[in-house]
């Protein structure tokens, strides 16, 4: 079975809250207290983070559709806003990445790109009898002949440095040339600054990486240019639009490889008709900077077969073992330091993939920070399907084996709604 990759799930959508499946007790409510080890973490998997408290008094779990971080001690939450308007034959849709520590109330703009609202502006001057329309009415057009709107996914977040791809599409009726392009970003969660890669690793290891990215590139692509004169129909169809693909050193991307960091580059391109297309190579391990020390703990180990993923702490160890589709982890909660036979106790059944584990207990979780964190998984529950939350994107498979060389060309919608 291929090892779920450590972080994803789709973006732009409204979150259901995850059901729990947990030995026939419900969520929030406790259970058997025999030898329970004190234990308190957050848990992130599927499209939603569980919040599991152990103790003599028994267990209580809950969850909601929340994606969090931890830095210096502190939880922060990733959210989105978002903004634009509908008319009959024109959509403008745009969306905003922000961050807060629970215990503030002041939010962190991430990123946000001006371009969505100045084409709205520029519309609604050029069209001022037009009124807006609600985008759910039954005779909404579908198909408006000037569409501009974009999309943010996330694909990781490691403590303080999350990353994400922006999307944008731009299709105005008798405007500027049409715009499509994507590109991968690192932000600090903290104070928004997009982070370079002299940032995260320092001049020296951020040389040797975007050295060693530029020759994974120009082999790769030699590569197909090969397969495609031997007669490779796919090859061939790739060698089109080769030529559009332009390196970038900032656009890239933090993974972790058996959780050790590395670094996978976007490499944007175009197909003939102007599509945005995007090459991915892969991942380039790197050595660990200091900041990484405090993020390895909270990824999942996975055992040498494959069969489940732990994550080990002093007094516990929390294990998930796949369902044989691979779509479901079954929780259970470890004490280590009980030798009897009773030393095991169901969590929960969740959506894969496992994504991190977040101790709570050591430093334990302060009034305030608990009071917070409660307020947090209440609203979040509350605005769950009315408003969009971030999470990550659901990725390819990933593991301990050195990945392959591969080309994936994505298609960015240029009319999606």
């Amino acid at each position: 079975m291929p090892r779920p990759r450590g972080h994803g799930s789709s973006l732009l959508r409204g979150l259901a809250l995850a059901a729990l499946v947990v030995s026939g007790a419900c969520a929030d409510a406790p259970r058997s207290a025999t030898a329970l080890p004190a234990a308190e973490f957050l848990f992130a998997a599927g499209d939603s983070t569980y919040w599991v408290r152990s103790s003599g008094e028994g267990m209580r779990v809950r969850s909601a559709p929340i994606l969090l971080t931890e830095v210096d001690g502190r939880l922060i939450e990733v959210f989105l806003s978002s903004d634009g308007a509908e008319y009959p034959d024109a959509s403008f849709a745009t969306v905003r990445l922000w961050s807060r520590a629970l215990t503030s109330r002041d939010s962190t703009l991430l990123f946000s790109d001006s371009t969505v609202l100045h084409e709205l502006a520029v519309w609604r001057s050029a069209h001022p009898r037009e009124l807006e329309i609600d985008p759910a009415d039954e005779d909404a057009p579908d198909d408006p002949r000037t569409v501009v709107q974009d999309e943010i996914e996330i694909l990781d977040v490691h403590g303080p440095f999350l990353t994400f791809e922006h999307l944008l599409n731009a299709d105005i009726e008798g405007g500027r040339p049409h715009q499509h392009r994507g590109r991968r970003y690192v932000v600090d969660v903290r104070t928004g600054h997009l982070a370079t890669l002299d940032d995260l690793l320092g001049a020296a290891d951020a040389g040797r990486v975007i050295a060693q990215a530029r020759a994974s590139l120009a082999q790769l692509t030699d590569s197909i240019r090969q397969a495609g004169r031997a007669g490779d129909d796919r090859a061939k169809a790739a060698v089109e639009t080769l030529d559009s693909f332009r390196f970038d050193s900032t656009s890239f991307g933090v993974t972790d490889l058996a959780r050790d960091p590395a670094i996978v580059f976007m490499v944007p391109g175009q197909a003939p008709d102007g599509e945005a297309l995007a090459l991915y190579l892969p991942p380039l391990s790197v050595t660990a900077p200091t900041w990484w020390q405090s993020v390895r703990t909270t990824l999942p180990e996975w055992a040498a077969d494959s069969s489940r993923v732990s994550w080990d702490r002093d007094a516990y160890e929390v294990v998930a073992t796949p369902s044989a589709d691979g779509e479901a982890l079954a929780l259970v909660l470890r004490s280590r330091r009980l030798t009897s036979s009773k030393r095991e106790w169901p969590v929960a059944t969740v959506a894969a993939p496992a994504y991190q584990l977040i101790a709570l207990e050591s430093p334990p979780l302060d009034s305030a920070g608990r009071a917070a964190l409660a307020r947090a998984f209440d609203v979040s529950t509350a605005l769950d399907g009315m408003v969009q939350r971030a999470s990550r994107r659901v990725p390819p498979s990933r593991g301990n084996a050195a990945p392959t060389l591969r080309l994936v060309h994505r298609r960015l919608p240029s009319n999606s709604r």
